[in-house]
């Protein structure tokens, strides 16, 4: 019996040393696994969204990122009417002026500061990260864009056109602040919102 019971110990104790070998090498081949995905991974635009690499900025997650969803027939980018745009990037400068680059904040705000009266054009963009990318930093037209000069104003009211663009003409000095927002399709129809607003000038 005792050795009948000293064999059985010997068995078990043989078994616990394999299984302990072939968890180790399991472990380590994961681990070496691991870190051949990860050496993998393109550089270049990093998704917030994914938590991983891509080699250039992705229309799935950036869509998810500003709340927008593209019109597979028209290729349009839609918004939630009356939703403010948060993330997106408005170009643009004061004729023969420096060049501004905004990103609407979480309320779909922008402000800039006009030094002298004058003219502005600005586009209105997908973000993008990456300037090679196919998708990322097209323009986006048919969204409403409001405000006026700081604190109150709010009396200029234009809608984006199919580039993206919106123009301000003969605007007088003084702080602004926009927003951007989704559009209902009486606004995209609305002939009275046009894409270039004009102060009177006396």
């Amino acid at each position: 019996m005792k050795k009948r019971a000293v064999i059985a110990a010997f068995l078990l104790f043989t078994s616990f040393i394999v299984l302990a070998q072939v968890e180790t090498t399991t472990l380590t081949e994961i681990q070496q696994g691991a870190a051949v995905s990860k050496a993998k991974l393109p550089k270049g635009h990093y998704c917030e969204y994914c938590k991983l690499n891509y080699p250039e900025s992705h229309f799935p997650c950036i869509m998810k990122s500003i709340k927008g969803k593209l019109d597979a027939v028209t290729g349009e980018i839609n918004f939630t009417a009356g939703q403010p745009i948060s993330g997106i990037v408005v170009k643009g400068s004061k004729e023969n002026g420096d060049l501004l680059t905004l990103t609407t904040n979480e309320k779909g705000e922008i402000e800039f500061n006009n030094t002298a009266t004058g003219n502005y054009k600005f586009v209105v963009s997908v973000p993008s990260t990456n300037p090679n990318s196919r998708v990322a930093g097209s323009p986006i037209g048919g969204i409403v864009v409001k405000g006026g000069k700081k604190p109150k104003d709010s009396s200029i009211t234009l809608i984006t056109t199919e580039n993206g663009q919106i123009e301000l003409q003969n605007i007088p000095a003084g702080k602004y602040k926009f927003t951007a927002l989704g559009a209902s399709e009486d606004e995209k129809n609305n002939s009275l919102l046009k894409s270039v607003y004009s102060e009177k000038v006396n």
